[in-house]
Order: C-alpha cells, then sequence, then structure tokens
C-alpha cells in the first residue's frame, strides 16, 4: 500500500494535471512504463461477500498488494494506474455508508479510501458514480483531489442553469500528462478521460443537477469528436504517448448515433474518430473477452484495447524509446488480464476497510419484519409469476401510496384533478425488472441484508401518471419484443429475448399474454388489483423505478423523471428501492405481524390459445430441421431460439454477428445467409463435441469468453463444449473457458459470457436439409470416439449445484 503520496497540480481549470518525475537516470536509451487498470469493481474492497458469505477474492486489497509489486519491478514513476469507474456501486461495505449518515469518523467512503492507500493516479467516472446524490458525490470527488487522485470526465459539462458555471464548461478533470525521461530527454504522456454518455437515460436529474455529458457542439453524443477535440489540446501540450480510457464497451463504428440505441458503447467509435492513440482502456460491458486484442484506428493503425472485465487488473508494458529525431516511440511488450486471487490482501488496507465492514455488518443484521406463509420459492422471475417479484411490486405500489397521500392529501389532489385529471392518489401498479439475482424470498425474520440480496442495484423509486392506452402499449411492446414462443414437438416453449434488465415485470393488474395472437394484440387487460377497471382513456398512477424510465430499450422511453408526481429524489436524499423495500416490510408486520404471498392479489400469465398448430407453417420448405440428438458427422446451424437466429462469419467486437431466420414448428422455413456458419459436430464423448464449420475451423471460446474460428484446436479445451440440457434447447458451456462461459447471445453479438438460467444460452441444432451428413474436407484427423457411430446414452450432469443452483451475477451494462 502506498500512503502519503505526492500531490498532484491543477493545471488550467482543472482540465490538465501533471506529474513530474525522472523515469531514468539522465542519458538512459529506454525504459519500460507500465500502465494498470481496473473497470467495474462494483465495491469490491472486502474478502468475503457480507450478503451471501461467499468469498470474494477479485478485489482491492489485492490490487494493493498487485500494484505495490509492480512499483518496486519497475520503479516507482514508471507505473500508472488507473480506474475505469463504477467503483463505488455494489456492496454494502461500499455502498451502505453512502446512503446512511453513520460512517468511520474522519476518513471517506471506502472505495475513495482504496485509491488513496493503493496510490491510484486516476478515477474515470462510470455510470454508476451517478447513482447517488451529486452533492455526495462531489465531495467525495474533492477528497479525492486533495488525496492526489484526479477525478476524469472530459464530456461532463455543465449546462449553465446554476448561474454560476457556463454552458459547456468541463465539470471534472479532462486529462493528465505524465512525464518520463528518456535518453536524458523529457517525455510526455497524456490521459484521457471519458464518461459514458447515457448516463441521463438511466438516472435521476437530482444526482447530475444541471449536468450534461455532450459538448454543446457535438449534440449528436459523437464521443470519438470529443476525443478527438481533447486530443488536439494534448498534442499541443507536448503529448507523445496518448492513453484514453473511457467507460464503455466496444461498440460499432457504424452508422448514425441515435441516443440510448447506439451511444453507450462507443469505444470503435472513438478509435476510428481518432489516429494517435497508443492504448484504450473500455469497462461497462464487464468483458474481458477483447482484452488485449487490437483494433484499426482512423488511419489503419492497430491499437491495443485492455478491458478488466470487472474481475480483474489489466497490466500493460510499453517500451518506451527515442526515434533518431529524438520523438518518443511506444512500443508494445506485454498485455494481460491478472486474475487477483493469485495475490495476498494488503493487510494494512484491511485493517482500514474493517471498520467499514463492520458498520456494514451491523446495519445489515438490523431487524425490519417478517415473512410468513407459503412462498413458492420460484426464481423464474421473467416466465412467470413468482412471490419475489411480486413482493417488489407490492412494496412500490404501497409505499408509493403513502408518498402520494403524504406529498397531496385532499387539497393537492383537487390541484391535481383540475391540472390532469386523475381522481385518486393510490398506485394502481407497478412496474419492475429482474434484478435478484436467483434470490427468491422465504417465510421468516428479515433483516436489511435480506432486502440487499433481493434488490441488488442502486435504483431510486418514481412514482408517474400513466393512461390505461399508453399502459397497454408498454405492456404490448414488451410481448413484442421480449417475449417469444417456440412449438417444437408440439410443445410451446415460453422465451425471453434481449437483455432481462429491461423487461418489464408488472404488478397489481390482472391479465394475459397470449403468444399465439399477432403482436399489438397479446395483452388482454381485465382490471386491477385495488379494483379499478381498466379504462383506456382513465389516468392510472404507475410506480417504476429509474433504470426503466425513459430508457431507450423498453417501452417507458417516452417517459421521465420530470413527469413523476412523486420520486425519491426529492425527499429522501440518497434513498433506493431497498429502503421502499425496507418500508414496505416493516409497517406490515407492525400492522399484520407479517407479509405473506396472500397479499399479492393480482394475477398474470402465459397463454397460446391457438393450439400447437398455430406454430406450424404447412406447405413451407425447410431449410434446416430441428435435431433431437447429434448425429457425428452431420451439419448444423446453432440457432438461437429467442432471438430467432443464426451465427454468421461477419465479427462484431468479441464475437459473431447474428442474421435472423424464421422458424415455423420444427423447421427453419427461410433461406440460410450466405455467410452462415454451419458446423460438423464431432463428438467426443456422449456430453460434448467440437465444432468445425465449412472451412474446416474449430469453433473456440476465449478463456475469459469471447469467441472465434481457430485452424487447430485448442490444446486447453476451449474448443471443446458440453451439452448442458435446459428447458426447450441446449446451453453450449466452454470446457477449457474460466468461470462457466457458454455460448450466449447477449447485445446483438454471439459471444461467450458467464453462464446463468437465462434464455440468453438457449441454443439447439438444425440440420441442413441439402448438405446433411456431408462433412468438409480438413486436414484434421478423426480421433476414435469421433470415428464411431452415435451412442445414445445418459444426458449430461447438471451444473455445480444442481436444478437449485444460483444465478451468477448479471450486472453487464447496468
Amino acid at each position: 500500500m502506498k500512503s502519503g503520496r505526492r500531490m498532484l497540480w491543477a493545471v488550467c481549470a482543472a482540465s490538465l494535471l501533471l506529474w513530474a518525475g525522472a523515469a531514468l537516470p539522465a542519458g538512459a536509451e529506454s525504459t519500460e512504463f507500465v500502465v494498470l487498470t481496473t473497470t467495474d469493481m462494483h465495491g469490491k474492497c472486502w474478502e468475503e461477500n457480507l450478503l451471501t458469505k461467499a468469498p470474494v477474492t477479485q478485489n482491492m486489497l489485492r490490487v494493493s498488494t498487485a500494484a505495490e509489486g509492480f512499483r518496486q519491478d519497475y520503479g516507482q514513476e514508471n507505473v500508472l494506474l488507473i480506474d475505469n469507474g463504477d467503483l463505488f456501486q455494489g456492496t454494502p461495505v461500499s455502498e451502505m455508508h453512502l446512503r446512511e449518515t453513520e460512517k468511520p469518523e474522519g476518513e471517506a467512503e471506502a472505495m475513495a479510501l482504496c485509491l488513496r492507500e493503493i496510490g491510484y493516479d486516476a478515477l474515470n467516472l462510470g455510470n454508476h458514480e451517478f447513482n447517488y446524490p451529486w452533492e455526495t458525490m462531489s465531495g467525495i470527488y474533492a477528497w479525492l483531489r486533495d488525496s492526489g487522485v484526479a477525478v476524469l470526465g472530459a464530456n461532463v459539462y455543465y449546462d449553465g442553469s446554476d448561474g454560476v458555471h457556463a454552458a459547456g464548461e468541463n465539470a471534472l478533470d479532462t486529462y493528465l500528462i505524465r512525464e518520463v525521461t528518456v535518453g536524458g530527454n523529457v517525455h510526455r504522456i497524456g490521459l484521457l478521460g471519458l464518461e459514458n454518455s447515457d448516463i441521463s437515460r438511466w438516472d435521476l436529474p437530482a444526482h447530475y443537477p444541471g449536468l450534461v455529458f455532450t459538448h454543446p457542439d457535438h449534440p449528436d453524443y459523437d464521443l470519438g469528436a470529443e476525443a478527438s477535440r481533447y486530443i488536439a489540446e494534448m498534442k499541443a501540450e507536448g503529448c507523445e504517448m496518448i492513453i484514453v480510457t473511457y467507460h464503455g464497451g466496444l461498440g460499432s463504428a457504424g452508422g448514425p448515433l441515435a441516443f440510448g440505441v447506439n451511444t453507450d458503447n462507443q469505444g470503435l467509435r472513438i478509435l476510428r474518430g481518432t489516429d494517435s492513440l497508443d492504448l484504450l482502456i473500455l469497462g461497462h460491458d464487464h468483458s474481458a473477452a477483447y482484452s488485449n486484442t487490437y483494433e484499426t484506428d482512423g488511419v489503419g493503425r492497430e491499437v491495443l484495447l485492455v478491458n478488466g472485465g470487472s474481475q480483474s487488473m489489466t497490466k500493460t508494458v510499453f517500451l518506451l524509446k527515442e526515434d533518431p529525431e529524438g520523438k518518443l516511440v511506444c512500443q508494445v511488450v506485454s498485455s494481460e488480464n491478472l486474475d487477483l486471487s493469485r495475490y495476498e490482501p494488503d493487510r494494512e488496507l484491511e485493517t482500514m476497510i474493517r471498520p467499514y465492514a463492520d458498520l456494514a455488518n451491523r446495519k445489515l443484521d438490523e431487524p425490519i419484519g417478517y415473512l410468513s406463509g407459503a412462498w413458492d420459492g420460484s426464481d423464474n422471475f421473467c416466465k412467470e409469476q413468482t412471490d419475489t417479484m411480486d413482493l417488489v411490486n407490492a412494496a412500490l405500489m404501497s409505499v408509493g401510496t403513502r408518498r402520494m397521500e403524504e406529498k397531496y392529501g385532499a387539497a393537492g389532489l383537487e390541484a391535481l384533478k383540475a391540472a390532469t385529471g386523475l381522481d385518486h392518489l393510490e398506485v394502481d401498479a407497478a412496474i419492475s425488472t429482474d434484478v435478484t439475482d436467483g434470490y427468491v424470498a422465504e417465510g421468516g425474520p428479515v433483516s436489511i441484508r435480506e432486502l440487499y440480496r433481493l434488490y441488488r442495484f442502486s435504483n431510486s423509486f418514481l412514482v408517474i401518471p400513466m393512461y390505461g392506452r399508453d399502459l397497454k402499449a408498454v405492456m404490448e411492446e414488451n410481448a413484442a419484443t421480449r417475449l417469444r414462443a417456440r412449438v417444437l414437438n408440439g410443445k410451446v416453449h415460453y422465451l425471453i429475448a434481449n437483455d432481462y434488465f429491461t423487461h418489464l415485470i408488472f404488478g397489481g393488474i390482472n391479465f394475459t399474454y397470449d403468444l399465439s395472437r399477432p403482436e399489438g394484440d397479446r395483452v388482454a387487460i381485465r382490471d386491477f388489483a385495488n379494483g379499478r377497471p381498466y379504462d383506456p382513456d382513465a389516468l392510472y398512477l404507475v410506480g417504476v423505478n429509474n433504470y426503466i424510465l425513459g430508457n431507450e430499450f423498453c417501452g417507458l422511453r417516452a417517459f421521465s423523471a420530470e413527469e413523476a408526481l412523486w420520486s425519491q429524489g426529492e425527499d429522501e436524499a440518497g434513498g433506493a428501492i431497498q429502503s421502499i423495500l425496507g418500508e414496505y416490510i416493516t409497517v406490515e408486520s407492525e400492522s399484520h405481524g407479517s407479509v405473506t404471498p396472500e397479499a399479492f392479489t393480482w394475477n398474470w400469465s402465459f397463454a397460446w390459445s391457438g393450439g400447437p398448430e398455430a406454430g406450424q407453417h404447412p406447405g413451407e420448405t425447410a431449410t434446416a430441421s430441428w435435431a433431437e440428438k447429434l448425429q457425428d458427422g452431420h451439419r448444423y446451424v446453432l440457432y438461437h431460439e429467442a432471438q430467432g437466429c443464426v451465427m454468421t462469419e461477419e465479427r462484431s467486437g468479441n464475437g459473431f454477428a447474428p442474421a435472423g431466420v424464421r422458424a415455423a414448428g420444427n423447421d427453419l422455413v427461410e433461406k440460410l445467409p450466405e455467410d452462415a456458419l454451419i458446423f460438423t459436430v464431432h463428438r467426443e464423448d456422449e456430453d460434448t463435441v467440437l465444432l468445425t464449420d465449412q472451412k474446416g475451423r474449430y469453433l473456440t471460446s476465449g478463456a475469459q469468453g469471447g469467441l472465434r474460428l481457430t485452424r487447430e484446436a485448442s490444446q486447453d479445451n476451449l474448443s471443446l463444449w458440453r451439452l448442458v440440457p435446459l428447458e426447450g434447447g441446449w446451453a453450449m458451456l466452454s470446457m477449457g473457458a474460466e468461470n462457466l462461459q457458454a455460448l450466449e447471445y447477449y447485445s446483438g453479438v454471439i459471444a461467450t459470457y458467464r453462464m446463468d438460467s437465462t434464455d440468453a444460452h438457449l441454443f439447439n441444432f438444425y440440420e441442413v436439409a441439402e448438405r446433411a451428413g456431408k462433412e468438409p474436407a480438413t486436414d484434421r484427423k478423426r480421433s476414435p470416439a469421433e470415428a464411431g457411430t452415435e451412442r445414445a446414452g445418459r444426458r449430461p450432469e447438471p451444473l455445480p449445484g444442481g436444478e437449485n443452483r444460483k444465478r451468477p451475477e448479471r450486472m453487464r451494462m447496468r
């Protein structure tokens, strides 16, 4: 641990920070310069998950040990340590004292303390830094600056509304400059920090008052243009090596930008819009799959990308030397993602963080009430009505009603009625999302610890007015874009498409999804659980969380926090939905002794009124047919059932682009794309296969995710796939990758990510009609197992933990 760090000198009104240090004695011809990064650490500063009691080895205590070792190896001034955001949110140790008045005396928040003590040079803000009131966070940022840690966010600007700062004035530090001595001459290295541009669609305005996330000159949210602007300034300041740290993922460089559609992952756009980068640090998508790979910039130069993926520290070593003209030359020597579990925790830092962990444990143990009765125990939150999600929505409706009555009362209701036509203050419905990560509510005493297990994100709560017709439109869009039914062998399977974070779960409404009906006519609303009838022209009150309100990826995009009749941002500074849940359980327990599932009196369900034949299309020609069993040597396309697509040759970031193909019953009935990947199956044993494409290349996972085609089979089982049965299909689990990496459709890419129980991993094999059984030419020698016939036999064993295995964390892009 490195305490008592040198201070930073602010230059040009916090737009430039400068270190002066001699990397080598005068006259040295070259030096190795090391860039260390973390990203999306989400509050991991303790050796234990206080909610589950599971060990946490990828944490800041071990970052400290690793960083100090590299400073000893390379020299203090030759190491640059950067965090790329989403630092504070995520664990009770890091987060609870952000919301509580009690905290260890005389120190800042736990993660800020870690940055100072470990010796971080800079924090680049992430989107989760705006989960909390600006007043709270700006105080932390000031403390960090005073402690020698720069706080970056070049595209965070004042909008001019506060009467103090001009529109377009920077609200945070923009870039840093580091001086090194090579060949007896001083050279400058610049670090530019860019925030995610989509903050305003995720968080309450109270958390970014008077701030915008793109310059007035760049209203299209183009962060490539933002980067170019500052890089020009950095060059004018003499920077010869330029690093960009951006809290966003790789994304795509093509096509026009549309806010909320393709603006939150602009890594490639930044790269293609510039010509001077030596390193691009990414984050936000929690993917290390493309870390330590290269992409071309605007002039065709290859630039290294790194991403710690929320679990590791990246280490990149550059060799710095001078060319014959005395200019700095930067050459990548090595780049890797480090497994932090291989380092011991810093015991001195652990002692400093312990008071925060003790405080969190005390708070977590505080009792708040009781649950009783027969809880269903289901965590299939998106595909069936569950008691756990009903509990969340019941809390939103109950406490939302209480807040509306407290704020408005009878007199306020009269004013609202005159202004809007609203004739009641009772919240009629709630809309939530699956954020519980496999935790289910069950009978017994409830503590604050259970609330954080039940609802992990720092969302805030709002009450908005909504006409019945608009509510139904939101539900219809959810049915059309998120829900899919597949009839295979006469059985209907209900599937969830697209990401789960914006799939909407409705409470307080009695309705049915009938997926056999045409789009726009799949939702049949009967009435509301509070007895109010459904009327398209009536005005209702709906409780929502801030993340889905206005989110471009769900039907609530047309609504905003400005429309809220009440929100936690106005009278509960720093409040979050955990406090809403706690209040509901406490009040109900005091009034009725406990909360029981019988309190949730609404009902929703799926239906398929068309019968099995509604999923068939007789007379159409099949291009590929569903395979109940795989045949060795036969040729198939992998079909993602929820998205209705196959894999194509086109690469997209760290995986393959999908192409839509229509399915009817047991067949694919559209022509396959010319670049569709058709795989030959090579059975290794009853449960595992190798897959080769038309050119004999192997489908191969990366060790930490990602996907590629390789000429040779991986020697460490990255080309070997285990078939894991799921309802309606299979999961394809990489046998050599870390952390249960499985084939997945996510955000427009087919790659591998950590396996969970969602339909994102659900694939089926469809045998190609005109090519079945024909194997492409390949030089590979088949094993005896491959040469034999298919062996009928047992299905693979379930993953560790069996069918009741908890879902792993699904936090990407939140």
